[in-house]
């Protein structure tokens, strides 16, 4: 049975020519994309929660965002004092 993940668009199967765990390579290569990695271990209970809700992988933002002038600009109930 063969991967639809690795044939292309033609119709050609692709050769897989190296293979390495998706934490390894972000831990290689978050700087190449101007980005910052935090691990958050899972020994307190927050850590935890934030393991079993998000799976490991919490958030992968562009752009940073400012959650205060959101609130301060947002007439959503969710944002309001």
């Amino acid at each position: 049975m063969k991967s639809t993940y690795l044939i292309d668009k033609s119709g050609q199967e692709l050769e897989v020519v190296d293979e390495m765990p998706f934490l390894e390579w972000l831990a290689e290569h978050y700087k190449d994309y101007g980005a910052t990695v935090e691990f958050v271990t899972d020994r307190s209970s927050e850590g935890a929660q934030f393991v079993k809700g998000f799976g490991g992988i919490g958030a992968l933002l562009r752009y940073k965002v400012n959650f205060e002038q959101l609130a301060s600009d947002s007439e959503d109930e969710f944002y309001s004092d």
